[in-house]
């Protein structure tokens, strides 16, 4: 069981890479997203994209330069989302070494459709906010967007596929959406939607707006839904959208790897659109998604990217225009996806793993050392992992490498890598940390080697002389409402993690000594270290009582920050979740979650709502409470 170089530049693209067959000799074409900077930071914009232009392994999207071109200030390096050729082995060559590659997305074979590049309109009398939002199916027709009937209130909209280029994608501007409306004369919203999707999507893939509820548009409505004539609904009216649709295969990866890539790609885009044409003085966006795994202490490529744009907002404009985000804190509260354990030297500690049958999917589990761990080096970690049949592997790992702990190198079923920790910004360092990857545990194609479902025991010891803190996290994305991705997924199981909770009067409780816990349960994509993040948990708000909803994360000492804020996504415990608009102009859907709170927190930042400061329960539901929402229906909330 000799270990090997990992060719993937981390553990969830090279599990995807061998899936995908890129390691086979008969390898087909694919591409991949990649976030470069310049070393020569005195090259010009125009110099290095020609340079990138003259290459049959890379191309570039016209908009990146355009990005360039506007925000890029003297003696800082280009910095660039590029599409390269995968290769088994990167190149040795002089554009390999002019440039620092910060981030690789998940494969995808290159389109031959590229649309050209769309000049936004200009406008001269900048409105003080627009609200921009980056999900799933967003119904861009819907009288809630309009600004009386007929006319839109979308001064854009980005319709993402892939590969992860935005003129592979279809780029929408406010007169074409009055186009679409127009022809609502005689066609129906689904036709109209169908249409535009055809030219976007293979026709297996599962989109969005073929269903009757989607999650973009239920969380527009509630962080910018207005009527379209109603007078108390006015100044909402006169608050310009902005969208950005993720791409159906973002959802379909549940490691989240895809869905970074293009929410980074989607964000830059927006900014170019609020400011650079003089939309607004302000854009916030509403990004309601998320992905249970991760550092979660703020060094992410996502987190640090993210804060970088924010304040290349603030710079190039000095103060006058400002980047605001809003991210759901998390639903995993009591979804047994964390554990902990301390370790002083040469103790062990364990925990399983249930790997669900007819799940179709992969599962991993991170293993991380926290910021307080005297040991920082995972390679000093000892995994034994224990099948189901009792039989059992055991490995510590150097770094950059992977080991196959079932199966066979070519057909793996559970393997074990060290990913290597990645320096981003200034010398912050995305972390190095292990994973365990597993098998789907069922399949469509009958050639793939497959996990046996069951408890698979995960035991960990620290081979080192200095104590470790430790947390293991299976990782999940947040994949919408109304997408079947196949997945049935993983989750952590011990003999002390069904202790009795006497609130809800069942077995779901933690036992002190389980390894089980709910803190930390937040989304990684929540621990941006910046004022103008705002991560918002789910709050129940019911018989003059302010409570966070069961499914709310909670922080901890090591996840990085606590929610900011909480807003309404609960009413009662009868019937869960708020009532919003369904895809189609006559529907409603209703929605429990800390997505819909942040979409509600979204509006408040725009059009203050009634509010209540918190009094307990802050690692859930922050220091205040956003209690009303004129975008919920049927609902009236009192205190």
């Amino acid at each position: 069981m000799n270990s090997k170089k990992t060719r993937g530049w981390n553990s969830y693209l090279d599990w995807a890479a061998l899936r995908a067959g890129a390691y086979n000799a008969s390898a087909p074409e694919l591409w991949e997203p990649v976030f470069v900077r310049s070393n020569d930071a005195q090259v010009s914009t125009t110099d290095f994209f020609v340079t990138v232009d003259a290459r049959s392994d890379y191309a570039y999207d016209p908009f990146e330069q355009a990005y360039n071109d506007e925000y890029r200030v003297n003696g800082a390096p280009v910095e660039a989302f590029l599409l390269r050729k995968h290769k088994k082995t990167r190149p040795s060559n002089a554009f390999e070494t002019s440039i620092e590659v910060l981030h690789v997305g998940a494969l995808s074979p290159r389109s031959d459709v590229v649309r050209p590049p769309m000049s936004p309109s200009s406008h001269s009398n900048p409105v003080p906010a627009a609200i921009g939002i980056i999900d799933d199916g967003i119904a861009y027709l819907h009288p809630r967007f309009q600004k009386g009937l007929g006319q839109t209130r979308f001064a854009g909209a980005f319709l993402q596929t892939l590969p992860a280029l935005t003129n592979s994608g279809l780029e929408l501007s406010g007169a074409d959406i009055n186009g679409d409306l127009a022809r609502l004369a005689s066609s129906s919203e689904d036709e109209i939607y169908r249409t535009r999707n055809a030219g976007l999507y293979d026709p297996l893939t599962r989109n969005g707006m073929r269903q009757a509820a989607t999650h973009g548009t239920l969380m527009l409505d509630l962080a910018a839904g207005a009527d379209p004539l109603a007078s108390e609904d006015a100044a909402m009216r006169d608050v310009p959208l902005l969208m950005v649709q993720l791409p159906p295969e973002a959802f379909e990866d549940t490691s989240g790897v895809r869905m970074q890539t293009h929410i980074l790609q989607g964000l830059r885009w927006m900014i170019h659109r609020a400011f650079a044409s003089g939309l607004s003085d302000e854009l916030v966006v509403n990004i309601s998604l998320g992905i249970t795994a991760g550092a979660k202490n703020g060094k992410s490529f996502l987190s640090q990217q993210i804060k970088r744009e924010i304040e290349r907002v603030a710079n190039h404009y000095n103060g006058s225009k400002t980047l605001e985000l809003v991210f759901a804190y998390g639903n995993a509260y009591d979804d047994g996806l964390i554990a902990r354990a301390a370790l002083p030297a040469a103790a062990s500690a364990s925990v399983s793993v249930a790997l669900q049958p007819d799940d179709h999917t992969p599962s991993f589990v991170e293993l991380r050392l926290t910021d307080q761990s005297a040991e920082t080096k995972p390679k000093r970690i000892e995994v034994t992992l224990t099948a189901p049949d009792r039989t059992s592997a055991t490995r510590t790992l150097r770094k950059g490498r992977h080991v196959t702990f079932f199966g066979t190198p070519k057909a793996p079923i559970a393997r074990l890598y060290h990913t290597a920790a990645c320096e981003i910004w200034e010398g912050e360092k995305d972390p190095a940390f292990l994973t365990l990857a597993f098998a789907p545990t069922t399949s469509r194609k009958t050639e793939e080697a497959l996990a046996a479902s069951g408890l698979w025991a995960v035991s960990c010891r620290n081979v080192s002389s200095a104590a470790m803190d430790l947390t293991l996290q299976v990782q999940r994305d947040d994949s919408p409402f109304g997408r079947n991705t196949g997945a049935r997924q993983a989750y952590f199981d011990d003999a002390h993690a069904r202790a009795w909770n006497q609130e809800l009067h069942d077995f779901s409780g933690l036992a002190p000594t389980s390894a089980l816990t709910n803190e930390g349960s937040n989304s990684a994509f929540s621990t941006v270290s910046h004022d103008n993040v705002h991560t918002v948990g789910a709050a129940i708000v019911r018989h003059h009582e302010v409570t966070p909803a069961r499914y709310t994360a909670q922080g901890a000492d090591w996840s990085g920050n606590v929610p900011d804020a909480s807003a309404i996504a609960e009413t009662s415990l009868a019937t869960a979740g708020v009532l919003a608009a369904g895809t189609f102009a006559t529907g409603a859907v209703r929605l429990s979650g800390t997505s819909a709170a942040a979409a509600s927190f979204t509006r408040h930042l725009v059009q203050p709502a009634q509010t209540a400061q918190v009094s307990d329960d802050f690692d859930r539901l922050g220091t205040m409470t956003v209690l009303t929402n004129p975008s919920i229906k049927g609902e009236r909330t009192r205190l």
